[in-house]
């Protein structure tokens, strides 16, 4: 065993005062305890404060509205591959909040990511139509008088126009308008705030062939067309939301067919012989013609624009055009094919050619292509995902 050592005892080391630091530490905390109490207080004051002034806001059905904007976000990969659902007459479909929207002669259904039906609601149009914004849907009955706006979990607002309704738009912010015939057999503008209240009307004598609002739901655009002394005669109309400001751009002799807000601001309208890029005050920018060739069909994203052409009357050459939003080709490629279709995509510079049993994905980089068996009625594209929609069910196609 080893030598016991003794180790010797220091006499003058210094002892801290463990009562004074316990004092600094005590006088600290007590700080931050009245702080505590004082947060508190001014937080339940806040809570009663908006209690008292916006108690009417404050709902069941609000607070439900934001759980289910959360519980609709999917990020999952097997997202979208299979969403059954009932058959309707004259079905309609769109993205709504990262779900698929279906509406159809029986009323509308939204499915989230996996499958489930998060929201149900019936109504008994006859041409349903279903366009949908980040805050808004809106369900028309085209040539009907009905209409509709929905939210994830409610219908929040409804009415009946005068006559037959057109078209309508809707806006990311809430904004939303119905183009309808008056009784004096004139066209008239319904336009809506994001609190439901009617806060403009707009006549016109010439026939609207469509509608859309900017990205940020302060303007919207309408088309118009009517003939005089044997010409066709067009104009795009630009409305300032809320205001008395409205230009009238003219158009010359094409047919507008559709417009539409794209990602840089610009305004798109496709027309039967040639595809015109305006400015958001209405400048021409750019006109791209479409001569020699008969549009077949076509579908416009904020991003990109599809055309389909045929090249022959007789033949089945298609010639398939891709503009940007300022109106430049990207693709501009001819097939010696009977095309049924196309969509363009919003989240890349490509589009979707619908052939009989087949869809095609061509892009810059290439072209893929899947095939399906049976009746396709529509092709849409959620959180960049192209799903593909029959009458019974659909299913996401991935593309790469």
């Amino acid at each position: 065993m080893g030598e016991k050592k003794n180790v010797p005892i220091r006499t003058d080391a210094v002892v801290p005062d463990t009562a004074a630091y316990n004092k600094y530490y005590m006088r600290v905390a007590s700080r931050f305890g009245v702080a505590k109490w004082i947060t508190l207080l001014l937080f339940t004051v806040y809570l009663l404060a908006m209690l008292a002034l916006g108690r009417s806001s404050i709902t069941y059905e609000n607070f439900m509205y934001l759980l289910r904007d959360f519980n609709l976000t999917s990020g999952t990969s097997g997202a979208y591959s299979s969403i059954p659902y009932e058959e309707q007459q004259n079905m309609s479909f769109a993205e709504y909040k990262n779900a698929l929207a279906v509406a159809g002669s029986a009323g509308v259904r939204l499915y989230d990511g996996s499958g489930n039906a998060v929201f149900r609601d019936s109504t008994s149009y006859k041409s349903p139509v279903l366009l949908t914004g980040e805050r808004y849907m809106l369900l028309y009955d085209e040539g009907g008088r009905d209409y509709s706006v929905m939210t994830t979990i409610a219908r929040v607002d409804s009415g009946t126009t005068d006559g037959d309704i057109l078209c309508g738009a809707v806006s990311d912010s809430g904004n939303f308008a119905i183009v309808s015939r008056t009784s004096e057999a004139h066209y008239v503008v319904d336009i809506f705030d994001a609190s439901l209240k009617n806060i403009e009307r707009v006549y016109r004598d010439a026939y609207i062939t469509g509608a859309a609002f900017d990205g940020s739901g302060e303007h919207l655009a309408v088309l118009t067309a009517k003939s005089e002394d044997w010409s066709l005669s067009s104009e795009l109309i630009l409305i300032h939301v809320g205001t008395e400001e409205i230009r009238s751009v003219p158009l010359g002799d094409y047919l507008p067919l559709r417009c539409q807000s794209m990602d840089n601001g610009n305004w798109a309208i496709v027309c039967d012989t040639a595809v015109l890029i305006l400015s958001k005050d209405g400048n021409l920018l750019t006109e791209y013609p479409i001569t020699s060739m008969t549009l077949s069909y076509f579908h416009v994203s904020d991003r990109v624009i599809g055309l389909i052409c045929s090249e022959n009357v007789l033949g089945n050459s298609s010639r398939i055009l891709v503009l940007d939003s300022s109106g430049h080709p990207v693709i501009d490629v001819s097939v010696d094919r009977k095309i049924s279709g196309v969509f363009a995509s919003g989240s890349s510079d490509a589009v979707c050619l619908l052939y009989d049993d087949q869809v095609e994905y061509v892009s810059t980089s290439g072209v893929q292509s899947v095939s399906f068996t049976g009746n396709l009625i529509q092709i849409c594209e959620i959180s960049g995902r192209i799903v593909l929609c029959f009458p019974g069910g659909a299913y996401a196609a991935d593309f790469q």
